[in-house]
């Protein structure tokens, strides 16, 4: 899917800002940041056809095109995340929600993204929670293109914070030595190595470190020129056998396939679909990866 922009009319611009200056002259009296029933409207006035947005900041109105598809397809949504659960994670100012939606298909050549990349198209948005309100009676609209193993299974979260270690050979070669004669030894003891057992967690997570156990390392940096850290994971199974040690302690017992993939997620077949952003500006064009 492709975005494209257009100015809005330049008086609808001005209804806006008029629109906006009396709600923030008002904020004072418990009105918050909260769009105005007026803004709103003029909202659904610049839109002026589904699936259309407006970006406040240029005054612009986007939509996204069919590409492969016949049709504008309909956004997925995959995650909705609070700052409170993930406190890992730094989110924009003012912020404090992440919702993460895409496009259920396999796309390639997706700007900004490696030449490699074929997966959803995903779409990241940052809000403030006291926004955020459900519309009664309102069905979500449900992709016409979908590829299975990009839908999401309703699951509810329950967030764990754990520690992590960087990935083997990102590491200093003195370091690395080291891990691999300590793997020898643990092996021989206890079945524990540094990769399954100590270093990346497995499945569906919010920061931490990525693994790169199908590919080098590849270097993940924002066009700012910034470093880019891991926001998400997608992951298709919670653990597998080389990770067992990973599994929940509830989840113990469990032995149908089912409980160690409860998202029914499957990005590039059997692998996990990674987030990494900027951390100096989370705003900044993300970039994608598939292990």
């Amino acid at each position: 899917m492709v975005q494209r922009s257009e100015p809005i009319a330049p008086e609808l611009v001005i209804a806006l800002q008029q629109a906006q200056a009396k709600r923030e002259a008002q904020q004072g009296v418990g009105r918050g940041g909260r769009r105005s029933p007026e803004e709103f409207a003029l909202l659904d006035d610049a839109v002026g056809r589904r699936g259309a947005s407006v970006d406040l900041i240029h005054y612009t109105t986007h939509w996204y095109e069919a590409e492969a598809h016949e049709e504008p397809n309909p956004l997925v949504a995959v995650a909705q995340l609070h700052a409170r659960d993930i406190p890992n994670v730094s989110f924009p100012s003012g912020t404090d929600l992440l919702q993460v939606l895409w496009c259920p298909t396999n796309h390639q050549d997706l700007p900004g993204q490696p030449h490699f990349y074929m997966g959803p198209s995903v779409h990241l948005v940052w809000r403030r929670a006291p926004d955020v309100s459900t519309a009664p009676g309102i069905a979500r609209p449900q992709p016409r293109d979908a590829d299975d193993s990009h839908l999401p299974t309703p699951c509810a979260l329950h967030p764990e914070l754990v520690t992590e270690y960087q990935y083997a050979d990102l590491l200093p070669d003195a370091l690395c030595e080291r891990l691999d004669a300590q793997d020898e030894r643990w092996l021989d003891e206890t079945d524990v190595t540094y990769q399954y057992d100590l270093s990346i967690a497995p499945g569906c997570k919010a920061g931490g470190w990525a693994t790169w156990h199908l590919t080098d390392p590849a270097p993940a940096n924002c066009r700012c020129g910034a470093s880019m850290d891991l926001l998400l994971s997608f992951d298709s199974s919670e653990w597998d056998g080389g990770s067992k040690s990973w599994r929940p302690i509830e989840d113990s017992e469990a032995n149908h396939v089912g409980a160690c993939a409860p998202t029914g997620l499957s990005p590039g077949r059997g692998g996990a679909l990674r987030i990494f952003i900027c951390p100096i500006d989370p705003t900044h064009p993300h970039l994608l990866d598939i292990q």
